[in-house]
């Protein structure tokens, strides 16, 4: 493995990540390799702001966040922003800081989980939630009139939308967050969330 000048060792060649003794871990390559889903994502975040959203971006500076689901471009989604919602806060797409409970939020991501298990008759109904919770990653909320979400499938990158009083009973409304993103700004079915 390399060192570099500071006494620090890359954890492999081609790593953009260099261990420091006593400091961890430093983060020195390009925060946004621009993808197809970066590139998507920043499209659709020109949009939302173009329809008065609230959209603050990361840094180019920015250490990337940590996803809690990295596959179906989640992460390069995540990365692009720290805060994302319309005008009156009642619809919002979750942050990296959402999922990992940092964010200063009075609805967390995991809020509609725990209305679902309260509402559980038995410990059968609540293993169910958990189940349907543990494959779903919630990416998108409204508090606008009924409570809803928009989620990804984990085992296939759906994208799935759920409403009160049933969470879990969902419909597909995408094959993929690429697709939604194109809908969104197309302005088709689904760009009704963002209203």
């Amino acid at each position: 493995m390399p060192v570099n000048d500071q006494v620090g060792i890359e954890l492999a060649a081609d790593s953009d990540w260099t261990v420091f003794p006593g400091e961890g871990l430093q983060y020195h390559g390009s925060p946004f390799e621009e993808t197809d889903m970066t590139s998507q994502a920043r499209r659709f975040l020109d949009h939302l702001a173009a329809h008065g959203w609230t959209v603050l971006r990361t840094t180019p500076s920015a250490t990337p966040a940590a996803a809690p689901f990295e596959a179906y471009g989640y992460g390069a989604f995540l990365a692009t922003f720290t805060e994302l919602h319309n005008a009156n806060q009642t619809r919002w797409f979750l942050s990296a800081a959402d999922h990992d409970c940092t964010a200063d939020s009075a609805f967390p991501w995991y809020t509609l989980r725990d209305i679902s298990l309260e509402a559980a008759l038995d410990d059968a109904g609540r293993q169910a939630v958990l189940n349907f919770w543990q494959q779903h990653t919630p990416i998108y909320m409204s508090v606008a009139g009924e409570y809803e979400y928009l989620a990804i499938e984990r085992d296939s990158g759906r994208i799935v939308h759920g409403i009160e009083p049933e969470f879990e009973d969902i419909r597909v409304v995408s094959p993929n967050l690429g697709a939604l993103f194109e809908d969104l700004i197309a302005g088709r079915a689904t760009a009704a969330l963002l209203a």
